[in-house]
């Protein structure tokens, strides 16, 4: 499974884990070069709270076999192709349902995938670089100040 793009379970729920969020970080961090927004981001499981779902198709059957563990504000973001937080969506499979419901098994099998891992390891390296040249660029300032003074 990619990042940013669509994929299909086998039960025809249609969905795309989305970066938005992570991007509109980094992209606000270098912008108010503020080091401070990056800071918590230090393992993979950070970027969970950066990461979205969004459902594009068979949102209804999913609510169907999810109703029990789904809140009203949950629903109408599904039925309305809104992002869910990855956390949120994750939560909704729980393995000693798989048996009964292909979607938790799938799901799990998709996200635990050496390729899954790469992109979340990816992402976290360009954190670790946007950082890094941030600091970089906030210590020639400061070097440039000392030496004007």
């Amino acid at each position: 499974m990619d990042l940013d793009k669509i994929f299909t379970l086998k039960t025809g729920v249609t969905f795309k884990i989305s970066t938005d969020g992570l991007h509109a970080l980094i992209a606000q961090t270098v912008q108010q070069r503020q080091l401070s927004s990056l800071a918590n981001i230090r393992g993979i499981v950070d970027l969970y709270p950066y990461l979205s779902v969004v459902v594009y198709e068979g949102s209804d059957d999913l609510i169907k076999r999810r109703q029990r563990w789904l809140s009203q504000p949950m629903k109408k973001a599904l039925v309305s192709k809104q992002p869910i937080p990855f956390d949120y969506f994750c939560k909704l499979f729980w393995r000693n349902l798989d048996e009964e419901d292909p979607d938790g098994d799938e799901w799990q099998q998709l996200i635990a995938t050496d390729r899954f891992y790469f992109q979340l390891t990816t992402l976290l390296n360009r954190v670790r670089i946007t950082e890094r040249n941030l600091q970089q660029a906030s210590e020639v300032a400061a070097e440039l100040n000392f030496e004007s003074a």
